[in-house]
């Protein structure tokens, strides 16, 4: 089941990386819900280093849905 939640959070990661590509918005929601899966994939695999990264990752991605709502 984690295998399935890894690969769902890596496909809309690369979903994220083309919508921004495309300047579309809603690609830092995908990102957040993408890291927000692999939060706990390295929570549950006791990765804490990984699960640090994801969450300023995630904290990023509402940085950028906020920024880009002001343009």
């Amino acid at each position: 089941m984690i295998e399935i939640v890894g690969i769902i959070a890596s496909v809309l990661a690369i979903a994220g990386v083309v919508l921004n590509n495309r300047k579309v918005r809603w690609c830092f929601v995908i990102w957040m819900v993408s890291n927000a899966m692999t939060i706990g994939i390295h929570i549950h695999a006791g990765i804490w280093s990984l699960a640090g990264r994801d969450a300023v990752f995630f904290l990023l991605a509402v940085e950028g849905f906020l920024l880009w709502r002001k343009k």
